[in-house]
């Protein structure tokens, strides 16, 4: 009956084992992937850019912020790559593997880390 009082704690991911549950590094993989392939378009429209060079420059800011830490909330990244959304608009067909990926990998992530 004691035992109920002193359970023991669930163990504590460490940050990499972290990382690794939630695909992070693949998910930066992906997103160094959709910049390079984003970089050959030109033009076009979206909802949130102006154009595809446009979201081409937030998406590299992005990607360097997640990397040297300065950004831990990945959101708009769920809705830049959600279906129809700025990397269909911008991309199309080309991309649409890599971007469901993305937004897949993103959406858990999102779904399993919210805030309360």
């Amino acid at each position: 009956m004691i035992n109920r009082f002193f359970k023991k704690k669930p163990k504590q991911l460490s940050k990499v084992e972290y990382w690794k549950k939630w695909e992070f590094f693949e998910l930066v993989d992906d997103l160094h992937k959709a910049e390079k392939l984003l970089a050959e378009f030109n033009g076009g429209y979206s909802n949130r850019f102006n154009s595809a060079e446009d979201f081409h420059a937030h998406l590299v800011d992005y990607i360097d912020d997640i990397e040297y830490g300065n950004r831990i909330d990945i959101s708009d990244l769920w809705i830049w790559f959600a279906p129809t959304c700025d990397w269909d608009d911008l991309v199309g067909m080309d991309g649409l593997e890599l971007g469901n990926r993305i937004f897949e990998r993103v959406g858990k992530w999102k779904k399993y880390n919210v805030k309360e």
